[in-house]
């Protein structure tokens, strides 16, 4: 009797010690796949870091430490146009292993006031890769919440500097100035920053509509300096087309000018060289009788002198110098 109630306590209280034991040993057995890591603690204290593959921790020595993790859920309610409002949903977790790969951040909207006193809502992102995992568990209490708070701290340091224009302009400029202040402290922190992106930079509803105002009026503005630029050239363009046409008129008007006077002391010339001949046939036909040709020609110019002047006055009594000589030497010339 005493011996079948011992072998009774015996498979009662053995089963159950060795199903614990078993099920302490397979439980003991992690896998860690290719891109994490685990950190074990044995009796709370760092032991080692277990790459990727198959590891046993020693039940009831060795346990995983786990990496306190916090993820923001963001849910955006559109309230009218022009403005979104949104709900934040924060859950906190721990998990055993630490990913490696790259991943990112993606904080909520920062409501930041710049240097002219506007305020802009700013989207941030963070791409980083986990480095040194011992670093990352033992360093900060909660690695996602410093960091989100650390991009948070600096965006406002850096945008406070700065004024609207300067922000809206400068992205490139915001995102590398935020990286150099952050990459060196979450090195600390066991991660490597791999860029850092501003998604949105969102000004408020009013400044909004005052940048478009100011983009109309500038468009405006623009399209009355086209226009008086084209009335400008049109006018100059019209007042040089006359210049042309007068300065081409009075080209060809003082050509003809030129032509008319060409062509009358030709005209004389040809005259003159016709009575030049003339006076040379009459003074060789003169010189025949020793007459003096030159008395012949100022009679003949008195003469005409006299007719002209008696077709001017037909109606008046004209008197005239009478020159005997003159006449008298013309008669025996003409005899």
């Amino acid at each position: 009797m005493s011996e079948g109630f011992e072998i009774f306590l015996g498979i009662w209280f053995g089963v159950p010690i060795a199903l614990l034991v078993l099920y302490a040993i397979f439980t003991s057995f992690y896998v860690v796949e290719e891109g994490f890591a685990m950190i074990v603690e044995r009796f709370g204290q760092f032991s080692r870091l277990c790459p990727a593959g198959l590891h046993f921790l020693v039940p009831f020595v060795d346990a995983p430490r786990p990496l306190l993790w916090r993820s923001t859920e963001v849910t955006l309610h559109s309230v009218r146009i022009g403005h979104v409002s949104q709900t934040l949903k924060i859950s906190q977790s721990s998990v055993n292993k630490v990913d490696l790969r790259e991943n990112i951040m993606d904080f909520p909207s920062q409501p930041i006031i710049t240097r002219d006193n506007v305020q802009i809502d700013v989207h941030p992102a963070l791409f980083y890769r986990i480095v040194d995992a011992r670093r990352a568990v033992y360093e900060t209490y909660d690695l996602d919440h410093a960091v989100s708070k650390l991009v948070q701290t600096a965006l406002r340091s850096i945008i406070g500097d700065m004024g609207l224009d300067d922000t809206l302009a400068s992205r490139e400029e915001i995102e590398r100035g935020l990286e150099a202040r952050i990459k060196g402290i979450c090195w600390d922190w066991g991660l490597d920053i791999v860029s850092v992106e501003l998604l949105e930079i969102t000004p408020t509803t009013n400044i909004q509509n005052a940048m478009h105002m100011q983009l109309e009026a500038e468009r405006v503005r623009r399209s009355a300096i086209v226009s008086a630029e084209g009335t400008r050239q049109r006018q100059k363009t019209t007042s040089e087309g006359k210049a042309q046409a007068m300065i081409a008129k009075a080209k060809g008007h003082a050509g003809a000018q030129v032509a008319i006077a060409r062509a009358h002391a030709q005209a004389r010339e040809i005259g003159a060289q016709a009575e030049a001949d003339a006076l040379r046939e009459v003074s060789s036909a003169l010189a025949r009788f020793g007459e003096d040709a030159t008395r012949y020609m100022v009679g003949l110019k008195y003469i005409s002198a006299f007719r002209s002047m008696a077709l001017r006055a037909s109606k008046r009594t004209l008197f005239l110098p009478y020159e005997g000589d003159i006449m008298g030497g013309m008669a025996d010339v003409m005899a």
